[in-house]
């Protein structure tokens, strides 16, 4: 009786219609660290990128159908969480409409993320395509041009933020995210190692995830100078997606870069 339980319960969690909170991003965003905050709250279940695409109205079944075979569900959880990073995951227009979809984007300044690119991979995948400055810049760029063609498709209202804002104003923008999302229990800086922190293929392996708090410390790259031509290129791409992230957003939390002041 009891061993059938657990089954029940995923059975359940699967059957149920849940609202999907979709983070829209890139990589090197703090998307990880973002993701265990998520999934550390009573009411939201995920926490990793799925890898896969929402493509009509069963992807999010998918979605729970792949979680659950590993993850227990919450007692009485609403939210399902996934976060989208490649353009190679499509997500329809349609889904992110619907009345149980919930879109939250985030951008990141490029010159932390590309050398950040080229460093992962140099120490997981040193053959990888992303050892490439040029092949990063370009993924950076496409990557910032599908986000503000799919804002500027949207119909429902969506949460924009500067990834920055998650560490400078870590209160604020949690503050303005539990509010926009309606949770009943408040996001906070702190955060629970789930059974598939670290692991390759579910976000960052870094020992700083594994703090179980909001590290204040920046990321510091010397030792990977840019290029200042594709640079240049990648600035300008992040500038205008900001703007039009910016301009659609029905609530937004962003740092300026000049003086570190939140706006949220």
């Amino acid at each position: 009786m009891f061993e059938l339980l657990p089954k029940v319960q995923k059975v359940a969690a699967i059957a149920l219609p849940k609202t999907h909170i979709f983070l829209l991003s890139h990589m090197r965003a703090y998307t990880s660290l973002f993701g265990h905050i998520m999934g550390s709250n009573p009411a939201i279940c995920g926490y990793y990128e799925m890898h896969i695409g929402y493509h009509s109205w069963k992807s999010p079944i998918r979605q729970k159908l792949l979680y659950f075979e590993q993850e227990n569900p919450k007692p009485g959880f609403s939210y399902m969480f996934d976060k989208i990073l490649h353009n190679d995951h499509y997500i329809s227009p349609e889904l992110l409409n619907s009345r149980r979809a919930k879109a939250i984007f985030c951008l990141r300044q490029p010159r932390v993320v590309i050398p950040s690119i080229l460093k992962l991979y140099r120490d997981t995948d040193p053959v990888h395509e992303f050892n490439s400055e040029a092949f990063a810049t370009r993924y950076y760029i496409e990557r910032l041009a599908m986000l503000e063609s799919i804002a500027s498709a949207m119909e429902r209202d969506f949460f924009y933020l500067d990834a920055e804002s998650i560490k400078r104003r870590s209160n604020e923008c949690l503050g303005s995210l539990s509010d926009w999302l309606q949770l009943a229990t408040p996001l906070s800086d702190t955060y629970s190692l789930q059974q598939n922190t670290s692991r390759e293929r579910y976000g960052d392996t870094s020992a700083t995830l594994r703090e179980c708090r909001i590290s204040r410390e920046a990321s510091h790259y010397e030792q990977w100078p840019v290029d200042e031509e594709l640079m240049k290129d990648a600035d300008a791409a992040y500038r205008k997606a900001r703007s039009t992230l910016l301009r659609l957003s029905a609530r937004n939390c962003v740092v300026d870069i000049d003086v570190e002041a939140p706006v949220c």
